[in-house]
């Protein structure tokens, strides 16, 4: 992993508790372990790992966004925005401990690190954790099937609103009527995500706003729920 100048917190009861409250284990089980978990605080733009890296841990984002980065054999690059609370990544448990993966944070986060055979270890001998994380792994097939959806839509248009759809889902905010996005998501991050260009973009983000499904408060992002009837 990359320290990166990447801040070291005291153990906090409460982040655990959060860890524990997630994967469904009694915060009483982890606290005899608490010193095999390490609570970083992040800048924003840090890297915390990469594919090179020899990856013993894994990682729950207890505050604000990153973005991870997957990298097949060909170049390809899939990318994945995350939230808070989100573990990750879960592909490695069990597997040879490498990924072709880079994190990086893109607002300022703070990071709990896991150890990947610890994580293994509760997963053996905690039936709630092992329905946990296949639950996680369930809900991660589906976030990407509906992206991979999103990417072969018929249209720009279409596959730009399936791709707000999709971030809806997987880092907005639900209120009621409306998802909210935090204002850290950038029109060339939708862009990358839809692989359209900038310019495509902005004309469909613009035409979304005109219809009143789209808007800006706080430079926050405003998504009415009627996008889900606009495809």
């Amino acid at each position: 992993m990359i320290n990166n100048n990447s801040l070291t917190l005291e153990h906090s009861e409460e982040y655990l508790e959060h860890l524990a409250q997630f994967i469904h284990i009694p915060y009483t089980e982890l606290r005899p372990y608490k010193n095999e978990f390490i609570t970083r605080k992040y800048n924003k733009g840090q890297v915390v790992y990469y594919s090179s890296d020899d990856m013993s841990h894994m990682y729950f984002l207890l505050e604000r966004h990153v973005l991870r980065e997957h990298f097949n054999k060909n170049g390809d690059v899939y990318r994945i925005l995350n939230k808070d609370i989100r573990l990750f990544p879960l592909h490695s448990l069990f597997q040879e401990h490498t990924t072709n993966e880079m994190c990086t944070t893109i607002t300022d986060c703070v990071i709990i690190s896991i150890p990947i055979d610890f994580m293994e270890y509760l997963c053996l001998n905690h039936a709630n954790v092992f329905k946990r994380i296949y639950q996680l792994l369930c809900q991660n097939e589906q976030q990407q099937m509906e992206y991979h959806m999103a990417l072969n839509a018929k249209s720009a248009k279409e596959s730009i609103i399936k791709i707000l759809i999709y971030l809806c889902h997987t880092i907005g905010y639900d209120n009621d009527e409306f998802y909210e996005i935090k204002s850290f998501l950038t029109i060339q991050m939708i862009s990358n995500l839809a692989s359209v260009s900038r310019e495509t973009k902005g004309h469909i983000i613009h035409e979304l706003k005109e219809d009143n499904i789209l808007m800006h408060h706080s430079k926050n992002w405003i998504i009415s729920k009627a996008i889900l009837k606009a495809i």
